[in-house]
């Protein structure tokens, strides 16, 4: 990659680190100041580090999607002590129906097969970060549009990394991007190659494989341009066409061209990062809500509802026929119609923290997801499946996919309780705001 490409992507990362320091202190203030210190056996909120900038707006920006949500049913309810009594409340009166149990908390295949989007979703959807561009929480289109935005803009002065950046974050079938790349670089290489033959420097624009690899592409055109090539009318079968031509002028500068080539190949992308969507359920509202929208698929409703209907026809004979290792290859051809899947875990204190992962990430995500959720993340814990089965060190590298936990699960949280037997919420204060 050129000097000028890596400076660019080196300052955004520079950029991201700095926004995640959190405020800066001058050199000449106090190196100790006044700090409250807990007396041996107490639990002391004074004592804790203040959030970073990334987490204040992270908690911000759930409590805004959780705003635009809300409806007139009343005031947000943060008192700790009402949360708690709601939640126990609801968990007595759960116990006393054994016929509703959120441990049991799946995804209903053919209720969210229809045409409609089911009203009570268990999350309103998928939403990204990029760390790159800045701190706002948007869904994936919103952020290709960002993106494709920042671009132009950042690089409106140097067409050749503006074209290859469009090429690379701008197009979102890698197919068709890798196509045209091979493309382009295959029109670049018989220039080089064959600098004094004429037909390697015209490209005409009706030819099929250019009307259907690289027309479509957003940033290509710019990117020949930018090399050296030209529109022109030409005479092709006796009649006038558009070509682009590389000028004779040009073939001077051909080591540029061999530069710019490498720099379309290894070009990184600019990435996005899945968010959380944390989200702290009562009991109540996690039984209801356990629709998954639209975005957690990677095929359609409709051709999930497609194959369900004829699995629903080979039920009969294939509960006779299949053996173990055949049921096993099933439940895997049903995982991959999932891109993500929703983790919730419940806490001793009846709340339930959801939050959205990658079906190819790994336990361990999970695990540092709920240490950063937690209000004491020093102490140890576990986290429990509700058939009682427990995780290992040798399951933390495994992906939630291999780990049968897709498309949602319900994992239990226990830990030793504090040596002062003081009783505090599990969670922080920022995702105790979230209870409605």
């Amino acid at each position: 990659m050129s000097d000028k490409l890596k400076k660019f992507f080196q300052k955004k990362k520079a950029d991201v680190k700095f926004k995640r320091a959190g405020p800066g202190h001058r050199l000449n203030e106090g190196a100790t100041t006044a700090k409250t210190v807990a007396k041996p056996g107490e639990t002391s909120r004074a004592c804790r580090v203040e959030p970073t900038d990334e987490a204040k707006q992270a908690a911000a920006a759930a409590l805004a999607r959780f705003e635009s949500k809300k409806t007139t049913t009343g005031p947000l309810n943060i008192s700790l002590a009402a949360i708690k009594s709601r939640a126990r409340k609801e968990m007595e009166a759960e116990r006393k129906n054994v016929d509703q149990n959120i441990d049991t908390f799946t995804y209903s295949e053919e209720e969210n097969t229809s045409a409609e989007v089911p009203s009570q979703l268990a999350t309103s959807g998928i939403f990204f970060q990029c760390p790159m561009i800045g701190l706002e929480v948007l869904p994936q289109e919103e952020w290709h549009v960002k993106i494709e935005e920042f671009i132009k803009e950042q690089m409106k002065d140097d067409p050749i990394l503006q074209s290859i950046l469009l090429i690379q974050n701008c197009n979102h079938n890698r197919t068709k991007v890798e196509e045209c790349i091979k493309l382009l670089v295959t029109y670049a290489e018989n220039i080089i190659r064959n600098k004094d033959e004429e037909k390697y420097r015209k490209v005409r624009l009706t030819n099929k494989t250019f009307v259907e690899k690289v027309l479509p592409i957003k940033g290509a055109i710019e990117f020949l341009e930018s090399i050296g090539f030209v529109r022109k009318r030409l005479m092709y079968q006796e009649q006038e066409e558009d070509f682009l031509v590389f000028p004779e002028e040009c073939l001077c500068n051909l080591a540029s061209v061999q530069s710019t080539v490498d720099d379309l190949q290894s070009a990184e992308r600019i990435q996005l990062v899945l968010d959380r969507n944390a989200q702290v359920l009562l009991p109540s509202q996690a039984s209801k809500q356990v629709s998954l929208p639209p975005e957690f698929f990677i095929v359609s409703t409709a051709e999930i509802k497609a194959e369900h209907q004829k699995r629903t026809e080979r039920l009969e004979s294939e509960m006779i026929l299949k053996t173990k290792n055949m049921r096993m290859k099933e439940q895997n051809r049903y995982k991959s119609n999932y891109k993500y899947c929703l983790i919730r875990v419940k806490f001793p204190d009846c709340l339930i923290l959801q939050g959205t992962f990658s079906v190819n990430e790994h336990l361990s995500d999970v695990l540092e997801f709920v240490k950063e959720s937690v209000f004491d993340e020093e102490r140890p814990f576990k986290l429990i499946l509700s058939s009682g089965s427990t995780f290992g060190n040798e399951h933390e590298n495994m992906t939630l996919s291999e780990l049968n936990l897709v498309p949602t699960t319900v994992l239990l949280f226990t830990n030793d309780p504090p040596e002062n037997n003081e009783e505090h919420p599990y969670l922080k204060d920022e995702l105790m705001a979230l209870v409605q």
